[in-house]
């Protein structure tokens, strides 16, 4: 049987990996998300997280076999592709942060830029807001436990619920996961952030970034841009 690709797009989450296996006819669906929630069951060079491997299952195409396909080998390839990607070219760490911090960051600046050539900058300022103890407010994580990313009616249900351990705009510090797989810019991006004087980030209808050093200036953007 020839090989063919299959795809991980970059910031998906296990559910999405998952339906799309499926959908493919490579998984019954469920398959990938349950072994996905077993850590434990697979090796890699770096620590793995307890309770899910999100955040740690590297997007990117990869030829699979039709009718032979092993979901375990699956996932072991992705954290093997982490490791030669991203974890091995940082043999001395990531100073202060942890492996795990890094990912977490990483699987937000997938969601919050979708430039490549912006994502450090993005980086400098979530580090700044979480080196001085502000809340992160990066709505992207309230979304993560959404069965539909773009829910936008449950999406605001859930920026109002104080209750959910994803809620970065009223709980401190990282989310408890990754909220999504990153890619290795975003990845990069975390790793080697951009300090700046900025504080606030947004984007305009065209998903052009707009920093700004004061709320009085970001509500300026918000203004001319028509953002809220």
């Amino acid at each position: 049987v020839d090989a063919v690709p299959f795809t991980v797009l970059e910031g998906w989450r296990i559910r999405e990996i998952d339906q799309a296996l499926a959908r493919a006819g490579h998984i019954q669906p469920g398959e990938y998300a349950a072994l996905a929630k077993l850590p434990s069951r697979f090796k890699a060079s770096y620590a793995l997280p307890k309770e899910s491997l999100e955040g740690y299952l590297y997007p990117d195409t990869y030829m699979i076999e039709p009718g032979n396909f092993d979901t375990e080998t699956f996932i072991q390839r992705q954290l093997d592709m982490l490791h030669k990607r991203f974890v091995s070219k940082h043999p001395d760490g990531f100073g202060r942060r942890s492996l795990e911090e890094i990912i977490i960051m990483g699987s937000m600046i997938v969601r919050e830029e979708p430039s490549a050539a912006q994502r450090p900058l993005v980086a400098g300022i979530l580090w700044k807001r979480i080196d001085n103890r502000w809340n992160l407010g990066v709505d992207a994580t309230s979304r993560y436990t959404l069965p539909k990313w773009n829910d936008r009616r449950a999406f605001l249900k859930k920026l109002r619920d104080p209750n959910d351990p994803y809620n970065t705009r009223l709980r401190p510090g990282l989310p408890p996961t990754a909220i999504g797989n990153p890619d290795l810019s975003s990845l990069e991006a975390a790793a080697a952030p951009t300090s700046s004087p900025y504080w606030y980030y947004l984007h305009d209808a065209k998903g052009n970034l707009h920093p700004s050093r004061s709320v009085a200036e970001h509500e300026a953007y918000r203004r001319k841009y028509n953002v809220y």
